[in-house]
C-alpha cells in the first residue's frame, strides 16, 4: 500500500508466507485493491480504480501457446487512447511468417543514425498521391526518375 491507499484494519486481509510473499486483498471503503507480490520486489496490483500494475524485478516472458491479441482502449469511436512503448536498448523482432501493418493516420519516423534496408525480392513503393524525397547527396552515382 502506498499514501493514497493506505488499508484500514478489518478490512484488510494479507496472507504473508515465512518467505515473506503476500497476497493481499484490501476491503476498505473506496480504497479496495489487490495485491500479490514476490519476496524479491516483483508484484501485480490491481487499484481502486481498477488500474492494473505488473512489475518484474528481472526478466519477464509471455508464452503464449496460441492466438494473442492486445487491444488498448475500446473501438467505439469516442474513446481515443494511445500506447507509448520505451525500450531502454535494442529491439529484435524475428516474424517468420508475413507482417501486415495498417495504420489510418500518418506514420512517421525519425532515425537519428543511419537507415539500412535490404530486400532479397522485389521492392515496392506505390504512392496514389504526391511523393517528395530530399537528399543532402547521391552517393555513388546519379539518380534517375521517371514520373
Amino acid at each position: 500500500a502506498n499514501t493514497t491507499t493506505q488499508p484500514e484494519f478489518r478490512y484488510n486481509h494479507t496472507i504473508e508466507t515465512p518467505r515473506g510473499h503476500i497476497f493481499e486483498m484490501d476491503d476498505t471503503p473506496t480504497r479496495e485493491r489487490i495485491r500479490i507480490g514476490h519476496r524479491a520486489n516483483t508484484f501485480i496490483e490491481i487499484a481502486p480504480n481498477a488500474d492494473g500494475t505488473f512489475k518484474i524485478f528481472g526478466d519477464g516472458y509471455h508464452i503464449v501457446m496460441g492466438d494473442y491479441n492486445v487491444s488498448v482502449g475500446v473501438d467505439d469511436g469516442n474513446n481515443a487512447h494511445k500506447m507509448n512503448i520505451t525500450v531502454y536498448g535494442d529491439v529484435n523482432m524475428r516474424v517468420t511468417g508475413d507482417k501486415v501493418e495498417t495504420i489510418e493516420g500518418n506514420c512517421e519516423q525519425h532515425i537519428k543514425g543511419h537507415f539500412t534496408q535490404t530486400v532479397d525480392r522485389t521492392s515496392t513503393i506505390t504512392s496514389f498521391g504526391d511523393m517528395q524525397i530530399n537528399a543532402g547527396s547521391i552517393l555513388g552515382g546519379t539518380l534517375e526518375i521517371n514520373t
